[in-house]
C-alpha cells in the first residue's frame, strides 16, 4: 500500500510478514535473540493499533476534506456578495486545525511505538541503555565545543544514553533556528538540524582541538569561535579538502588526529553528506552530525509494525559510532 492507494480506498489488513532483521558478520544471532524475547511480542498488539490508526485517519481524511469544501464554497459566496477581497491564504486557514486533526491517531501510535518498544531496542546495547523524548543535553557544555552557529532558538528532540566500554555516551536530536530580516519581513531560518554525540573520555585534554568541515581556510580562520585556536595542518591531502582543525595544542591535535581517525571520520562524513564536525574539549569528544532525516524514527506507517528495519537501522548508527569510540581508544585510561 502507498499513499495514492490508501487515499483511494485499498482495504486495510494486518501484515503479519516481516523482513529479516540485518547485521554485520555474526552479530544476527543476538540481533535475532533480543527481539525474539524483548521486541517480538509487542508486535501483534501494535500491528493491530497500526491498522486502527490508519482507518481513523482515512475516515477522519474523507471528514475533513468534504468540512473544507463546505467551508470553502461558503467562504467564496459570502466573499463574492460582500466583495470582501479576500487574499486566497485565508480560504486555506481552515486546513490547519482539520490536517492536525486528522493525523492525530498515527501521532498517537507513533508516540507509542517510541514510548514502549525504543526503549527495548536500545537496550539491546546495553542495560543502563535509556531512549527518551524529554531528556535532553546541557546548552552550556554544547556552546563550549565552538562548534555551534549563531542562533536565536535550540529545539531537542529524542535523546539516548548508555555506556560502551566504560565510555559514556549521549545522543541528542537538535535543531537551531535564527531569525533573519528578507525583504522587510523576519523569517526563521534553521541553521542545523541534526544530531550531537557527546562521548566521555578518560584521557584529560589539555587543549581544545575542532574539526570542521571546509568553508575555505580563510573564513573558518576568522570565525570568532576559532579566534583562541591556532590553524593546525595535517599531512593528508584528502582529509585537508574535506575539514579545516583549529587547536590550543598543535602536538595533542596531531596526536588525536591519526591516519585511522581521519578515516573513520571520512566513513562517517560519507554517510551524512559530508555534514559532519567534531570538537576534543574539557573531558569529552563532540560529534555534530547535521542531516535532514530524523535518526530515531519509526519506518513509513504503510508497512507491518515488525519494527526490524528500525531495529537494524539503529543497530547500524550505533555500531558507527562504537567503532570511533574504539579507533580513538576513549576506553583506554591512559594519558596523552
Amino acid at each position: 500500500m502507498n499513499i495514492v492507494s490508501f487515499i483511494f480506498g485499498a482495504p486495510i489488513k494486518p501484515k503479519r510478514q516481516s523482513k529479516p532483521l540485518v547485521a554485520v558478520g555474526d552479530e544476527l544471532t543476538s540481533l535475532q535473540a533480543h527481539y525474539d524475547e524483548h521486541i517480538e511480542p509487542l508486535t501483534r498488539k501494535f500491528e493491530n493499533r497500526r491498522v486502527a490508526s490508519l482507518k481513523a485517519l482515512r475516515q477522519r481524511l474523507y471528514m475533513s476534506l468534504a468540512i473544507f469544501a463546505g467551508v470553502l464554497i461558503i467562504s467564496v459566496l459570502i466573499d463574492n456578495q460582500q466583495r470582501l477581497g479576500l487574499p486566497w491564504p485565508f480560504f486555506l486557514l481552515p486546513l490547519i486545525p482539520l490536517i492536525w486533526w486528522s493525523s492525530r491517531p498515527v501521532s498517537r501510535y507513533k508516540s507509542d511505538v517510541k514510548q514502549r518498544v525504543f526503549p527495548k531496542i536500545f537496550r539491546y546495547f546495553g542495560d543502563d541503555f535509556i531512549f527518551s523524548s524529554t531528556h535532553q543535553m546541557s546548552l552550556s557544555a554544547l556552546k563550549r565545543s565552538k562548534l555551534l552557529p549563531s542562533y536565536d532558538n535550540a529545539s531537542f528532540e529524542d535523546y539516548v544514553q548508555g555506556t560502551y566500554k566504560g565510555v559514556e555516551i549521549a545522543i541528542n536530536e537538535l535543531e537551531l533556528t535564527k531569525e533573519v530580516k528578507r525583504d522587510k519581513r523576519r523569517e526563521t531560518q534553521t541553521v542545523f538540524n541534526g544530531v550531537m554525540v557527546q562521548l566521555s573520555c578518560h584521557k584529560p585534554f589539555t587543549g581544545h582541538t575542532v574539526v570542521v568541515k571546509t568553508r575555505g581556510g580563510l573564513i573558518n580562520f576568522l570565525s570568532d569561535s576559532f579566534k583562541s585556536l591556532s590553524r593546525v595542518k595535517l599531512e593528508d591531502v584528502r582529509f585537508e579538502k574535506q575539514f579545516d582543525v583549529f587547536s590550543s595544542d598543535q602536538i595533542e591535535a596531531r596526536y588525536l588526529l591519526t591516519v585511522t581517525f581521519m578515516e573513520r571520520l571520512q566513513e562517517l562524513a560519507s554517510c551524512f553528506s559530508g555534514k559532519i564536525q567534531c570538537a576534543f574539549y574539557d573531558d569529552k569528544l563532540l560529534i555534530m552530525l547535521a542531516s535532514s532525516e530524523d535518526r530515531f524514527e519509526l519506518g513509513s506507517i504503510f508497512h507491518g509494525a515488525t519494527f526490524e528495519y528500525e531495529f537494524s537501522q539503529i543497530n547500524k548508527e550505533m555500531r558507527q559510532l562504537f567503532a570511533m569510540i574504539e579507533v580513538l581508544k576513549l576506553d583506554e585510561y591512559t594519558g596523552l
